[in-house]
């Protein structure tokens, strides 16, 4: 495959900018490293599957216990097939199968406790991962014409439909996982779950499946879901049955380490003024010291005594459309979530964008179906 496909810079937004010195660098560097495996033509996934990938496909979060967790192994296995690393993806997919694929909902449990009797101690999942796997999957098999790949992307597909997505309060919403987040009254959301280029391509996939409803209600939510004087989405929102949202009340009440996901997901699908991320960039570009805070609190506006890491900085210089500035390089300080982030800025910055649905996404309403 033609890996300069991969090194095209998107626009970002409003106020996005060609960064034609890194594309030249890196196709320059493709070129050189054509014959090499996928792993010798970028350092960046190089160094983040040495780190962070067992030599059996298990993801670890070194901020955490060194637990493993089906966000992990998605975005690992997305990033295998954006290197064109066949035989990581294979180890990831492989792992994920034998140790997390043991619930009877066709849902993957999502964590893995290594040294715990037994390793998954909770039989529930997390909808982000079953998203990502189902999204790397379904790309995997385009890329490599692996049937067999499409046809687990469509299984697991099928067990979020079934378990995850409810109507509710005027919404297609998408349950955080299949237990614990319906209430008397209310539901519990958490609107970086909705992983937007995903859901793009499942719409093309399947014009009569969920996908773009869900995709286009996400954006309604963004919009509405505004608090505090920044006006910024929480990372755990609840959505009463009669519509109103509110600042969950079962977590710290912040825009912080959950909601740093949804400008990258909304600027890798092109979607960043559809979701109403305005407020997000004029805050983190209104930071003083070009260093915002890891979190910020929508009740009392306290913030973090420590920065925003160097990911969640590449996530801020995707949305503000400076690819230019984010992090070409792993450092030892970056743990497993901060070096995630950046290889997934990495990837919506110069991966090509999603396919549209045949039915065109415009604004918050639902396009009629055909």
């Amino acid at each position: 495959m033609d890996m300069t496909m991969h090194l095209r810079p998107r626009k970002v937004g409003p106020l996005a900018r060609r960064c034609w010195p890194v594309l030249l660098c890196l196709t320059l560097f493709t070129g050189l490293a054509a014959t090499a495996g996928a792993e010798e033509r970028y350092s960046i996934w190089r160094d983040y599957a040495q780190r962070f990938i067992t030599a059996e496909g298990r993801v670890m979060d070194t901020g955490n216990n060194n637990f493993s967790h089906t966000e992990g192994q998605g975005w690992a296995m997305l990033f295998a097939e954006a290197f064109d690393d066949r035989a990581r993806f294979d180890a990831l997919w492989n792992w994920t199968r034998e140790h997390l694929d043991v619930l009877d909902s066709g849902l993957l449990a999502w964590r893995y406790e290594p040294g715990e009797t037994p390793p998954v101690q909770d039989l529930n999942n997390a909808s982000d991962g079953d998203l990502l796997i189902a999204w790397a999957l379904h790309r995997a098999a385009r890329k490599w014409r692996a049937p067999e790949y499409e046809r687990q992307s469509r299984r697991l597909r099928g067990a979020i439909e079934r378990h995850l997505i409810r109507d509710y309060a005027g919404y297609s919403v998408l349950l955080p996982a299949r237990r614990g987040f319906e209430h008397d009254g209310y539901v519990v959301l958490n609107l970086s779950y909705w992983v937007m280029p995903a859901l793009q391509e499942f719409a093309l996939a399947e014009p009569d499946g969920p996908w773009r409803r869900l995709l286009l209600d996400g954006e309604r939510l963004l919009r509405a879901a505004r608090f505090g004087a920044h006006k910024l989405p929480p990372d755990w929102l609840s959505l009463t049955e009669g519509g109103e949202l509110r600042v969950a009340d079962q977590w710290p009440p912040r825009f912080g380490f959950e909601a740093v996901r949804v400008p990258l997901y909304a600027v890798w699908a092109g979607r960043s003024e559809q979701a109403g991320l305005e407020a997000v960039s004029a805050y983190w570009r209104g930071a003083a010291d070009e260093r915002p805070p890891a979190w910020v609190n929508l009740v009392d506006g306290d913030t973090a005594d420590y920065p925003l890491s160097r990911g969640g900085m590449a996530v801020r210089s995707l949305l503000l459309g400076m690819p230019g500035k984010m992090p070409e390089h792993i450092r030892p300080e970056d743990d497993y979530y901060s070096a995630s982030l950046l290889v997934l800025s990495w990837l919506a910055a110069f991966l090509p964008e999603p396919a549209a649905p045949r039915a065109p996404l415009q604004g918050g309403k639902r396009p009629r179906d055909s």
